[in-house]
């Protein structure tokens, strides 16, 4: 077997292990909760891949996280630990909520479908990138640890957004929210019976965009070694701060984006707290981590996971499993892949020849 073959072998099982030891303890929890772990994890595939209803209900779960999943990994693939995806979904909403609402007399223009989908979502790309320019400026130019920032702007957005919502953007006598998006700027859905939107095909696009420029391109490369050996990249002349900038900025401008579409195509109205537990953002996260950063695996492990969401859900209003079940698994997960099981190659090849030299001796 050659060595790219193991390598390749190698990686699967870093992945497979993991998620293996995740559905144990998911599993654990379940049994103490009085319910029957491989029945749960049956019915969850089975309400998500069973039928064509579950599949587009799985879909629409999945639409956001592969955008805040490709959001997370290329900004990761660059070394640069961008952790305020949540922060940078939610001024991304808020912004693409106040256009498509009607805000600032949008409402009396008149504006074609298109036309206004298009200003609401680059409204909401463009706050996501300022929000992310905020981090952006304090590494590059002061050398503020990025993962401390991005943290905390993440509750500085969920508050300051909330606050515009109650005190000047206040759309609903009986709760907390923005207008109702006007029919203009509705992203359809592809079923009316269903979650999933034509977002979906704005998720898969980024997601291609994203791979094109990091397989194809000259910035690719360089975005690849920065994140590989900042110093060097710096020696060869490849203006770091420059690109640090860049980077924080396309993945800010997909966060903002993330936000929009569910804005524009789910909620319809922007109301504080939308994003549920654990978050858009940190679920996209967990799905950067479990892909590598790789675009088209962002994809996959996107799709998985909105599956498990509806899954979970279903199961919820069928037999009462409560969904923290899925966090439970989502944090396990994390906590296992933080061990490499079968990392170095150096020693998966010791082992290998110590192998075949005790056989040689048996």
């Amino acid at each position: 077997m050659s060595n790219k073959m193991n390598r390749r072998i190698r990686a699967l099982l870093n992945v497979l292990i993991p998620l293996l030891f995740a559905f144990a303890v998911g599993a654990v929890f379940a049994l103490m909760a009085g319910y029957n772990p491989l029945y749960v994890y049956y019915k969850i595939f089975k309400n998500s891949f069973g039928s064509v209803g579950g599949i587009m209900q799985s879909l629409g779960f999945a639409t956001p996280l592969m955008m805040t999943g490709i959001a997370i990994a290329c900004a990761f693939k660059a070394g640069i630990w961008n952790l305020g995806v949540e922060g940078q979904l939610y001024i991304g909403a808020m912004a693409t909520a106040l256009v498509g609402g009607g805000y600032f007399g949008i409402a009396n223009l008149g504006l074609p479908s298109w036309l206004h989908i298009s200003l609401a979502l680059l409204a909401g790309a463009v706050f996501g990138v300022l929000y992310a320019c905020i981090p952006a400026a304090l590494k590059a130019y002061l050398g503020v640890n990025e993962v401390v920032t991005t943290i905390m702007l993440n509750y500085a957005a969920v508050h300051f957004t909330t606050y515009l919502v109650k005190v000047h953007f206040q759309g609903s006598a009986t709760y907390d929210s923005t207008n109702m998006v006007m029919r203009s700027a509705v992203i359809q859905k592809l079923n009316v019976n269903y979650r999933v939107t034509w977002a979906l095909f704005i998720a898969i696009a980024i997601i291609l965009i994203i791979w094109f420029i990091q397989r194809k391109t000259k910035f690719g490369y360089e975005i690849s070694a920065i994140g590989r050996q900042l110093e060097f990249s710096e020696a060869a002349g490849m203006r770091v701060k420059k690109k640090i900038f860049i980077m924080f900025m396309i993945s800010g401008a997909i966060a903002g984006i993330a936000g929009g579409t569910e804005m524009l195509g789910v909620n319809k109205q922007f109301t504080p707290n939308f994003s549920t537990n654990p978050g858009l953002g940190w679920q996209g996260y967990f799905i950067c981590v479990l892909s590598r950063q790789n675009p088209l695996a962002v994809l996959i492990i996107a799709i998985i996971f909105g599956a498990f969401r509806f899954g979970s859900i279903a199961l919820q209003s069928e037999i009462g499993l409560p969904l923290d079940l899925l966090n439970i698994v989502q944090g396990s997960l994390i906590i296992f892949y933080s061990i490499q099981y079968l990392n170095p190659a150096k020693r998966f090849r010791s082992w290998k020849r110590s192998s075949a030299a005790k056989a040689e001796l048996n």
